[in-house]
């Protein structure tokens, strides 16, 4: 029995269910937004919105799965056999589940009817990018770009679609500082990882820099990036609502963080309580975000 509860906990942490909330939020983020932005003829749609999670849910296990199959840095007494078996298995049904939402699809007006099957090819796409041979993004430079608009752009912008039928400017303008505060999680992450990753032969944008700089002023430069995103956010064609701007007070997590990098940068132990904080960010502005955008709902 034991035996047998070790290796679903082996299959879950494999699946990334760590890094779960990386998607899962900023979906639910572009799920309420609508409540917020207020786009015409806008009707909630539960079951849609449901579902599009789900899908964010089996894509996210998916590739996490596929990941941990084509990884060399992973070791695991799993088969690789049988993470791509369960990875195939859930991005199957992430698609199929994928197109029936698209059948039941209300668009706008002069919105093609194939924007979402769009929006799921290029969700595929990015995710091949970043885990399949001969990509294997996370390998190398500009993975952290890609990861980040994979888990932090994409769900927005498809969880909006759902609701809503089109994807406007102010979408995208709302979504960065979900993106940017994902970049700092990854960013962080590759910092701790560069020792294994160097074994392993890969070059990861951390390696392009000295690492003293990488730690420092790469990571000072994300973090003021958040915030600043966030206000740009809120005062540019009201993306948020103003309410959003109470996540500030996750700024208390940031100079934590900095004063980590700033004094021990080179400890990878602390650097993974500085990893901590930027979930801690991440989550704050997505919660934060959400219920901001729920709150002009109640207010109608």
């Amino acid at each position: 029995m034991r035996t047998q509860d070790n290796k679903i906990s082996a299959i879950f942490q494999l699946a990334g269910n760590r890094y779960w909330t990386a998607s899962l939020l900023p979906a639910l983020l572009g799920t309420t937004l609508p409540f917020w932005l207020n786009p015409p003829d806008f009707k909630f749609r539960l079951l849609e919105g449901i579902l599009f999670l789900i899908v964010i849910f089996f894509g996210h296990v998916g590739f996490s799965l596929l990941f941990s199959g084509f990884s060399k840095r992973i070791n695991t007494k799993l088969k690789k056999k049988l993470l791509f078996i369960l990875g195939i298995f859930s991005l199957t049904a992430s698609v199929l589940i994928g197109l029936y939402i698209n059948s039941s699809l209300q668009l706008h007006a002069n919105v093609p009817s194939y924007i979402f099957i769009i929006y799921g090819i290029t969700a595929i796409f990015v995710g091949v990018l970043y885990v399949v041979p001969p990509f294997n993004f996370y390998q190398h430079l500009y993975g952290e770009v890609i990861i980040s608009v994979g888990l932090g752009m994409l769900p927005v912008l498809g969880a909006y679609l759902v609701q809503v039928g089109d994807i406007t400017r102010t979408v995208y303008l709302a979504s960065l500082p979900v993106v940017v505060s994902t970049g700092l999680w990854v960013w962080l992450t590759e910092l701790i990882n560069k020792p294994d990753d160097e074994k392993f032969g890969y070059k990861t944008t951390v390696m392009y820099f000295n690492y003293k700089f990488s730690c420092r002023f790469i990571t000072l430069s994300l973090t003021a990036l958040i915030y600043i995103s966030l206000v740009v956010a809120v005062f540019g064609r009201s993306s948020l609502n103003p309410l959003s701007l109470i996540a500030l007070f996750s700024i208390i997590f940031a100079v934590m963080i900095i004063k980590i990098i700033w004094k021990d940068y080179e400890n990878l132990r602390v650097l993974q309580n500085a990893r901590k904080y930027a979930f801690l960010i991440h989550l704050s502005i997505c919660i934060v975000i959400i219920a901001a955008s729920l709150s002009s709902y109640f207010n109608m």
